[in-house]
């Protein structure tokens, strides 16, 4: 059963990725839950709305987001720790931004589905 909700997680959250990069805003309203808390590498705290406006307006763009490691605890029946580093590339305005981050989700089920209601994440130094 672990097993199963351990890759059913990976799995929305490579859905997730892929759907900042290509801007798709109906599968990031359905991955993300309503009272979702998204904390930037910067500090900045965002809501579900706020985020994905910065991305359906272009104002964040991101190129690529590759997960270099990840672990998923499962938390009680309905809620999953993810932690994990990915390398980010973004468009800034002066060409590409590329840098590694550690991050912390929260998935936690709502009404029958996984979505995510916690996101913090900090930039790491270049290895």
């Amino acid at each position: 059963m672990a097993a199963k909700v351990i890759e059913a997680i990976r799995a929305l959250e490579r859905d997730r990725f892929r759907a900042m990069v290509d801007g798709d805003v109906p599968v990031l309203n359905q991955l993300l839950s309503e009272s979702v808390s998204y904390v930037h590498t910067n500090g900045k705290r965002e809501t579900k709305q706020q985020f994905i406006d910065s991305i359906s307006t272009g104002h964040r763009r991101y190129r690529q987001i590759e997960v270099q490691s990840q672990d998923v605890l499962p938390v009680g029946s309905g809620t999953c720790v993810v932690t994990g580093r990915a390398l980010v590339e973004m468009e800034a305005n002066n060409g590409a931004l590329l840098f590694p981050i550690a991050y912390t989700a929260i998935q936690a089920q709502e009404d029958g589905h996984w979505r995510l209601v916690a996101w913090h994440a900090t930039r790491c130094a270049l290895e």
